[in-house]
């Protein structure tokens, strides 16, 4: 009686590992998503303002539809850059728990082996 103990418990305790490890994998896919998305709108950011110097310089003599572009283009900008304040990723981060100081995913046995070895 014991040992199906035992064995029920190492079957739920496989499980539960297997449960972290998935979770981990989804974290950790949740925060290259965002790694991506920081790049991609700083590297958006930065070719904006560019595009909006460039255009401003010769504002003047730009029409009334490309004067409302440069301000609609000054006004994404913003929200970009706000995006990207150290403080508004921090408010981002501890919202999303990407990175938390204990990690109640961590395994101490390390990844569990597969569910179904040798893809059977």
């Amino acid at each position: 009686m014991s040992d199906i103990r035992a064995a029920r418990s190492d079957v739920e305790e496989l499980a539960h590992r297997r449960g972290l490890a998935a979770a981990r994998r989804s974290r950790n896919t949740e925060r290259e998503a965002l790694l991506q998305k920081l790049i991609e709108t700083e590297r958006k950011a930065l070719e904006l303002r560019g595009w909006v110097a460039q255009w401003e310089m010769n504002g003047e003599a730009a029409s009334p539809e490309i004067r409302r572009l440069i301000k609609w283009a000054r006004e994404t900008l913003l929200d970009m850059e706000r995006f990207l304040l150290p403080t508004e990723l921090t408010k981002l981060l501890e919202t999303r728990d990407l990175f938390p100081d204990v990690d109640d995913l961590a395994d101490p046995l390390g990844d569990p082996p597969p569910l179904r070895p040798w893809g059977r």
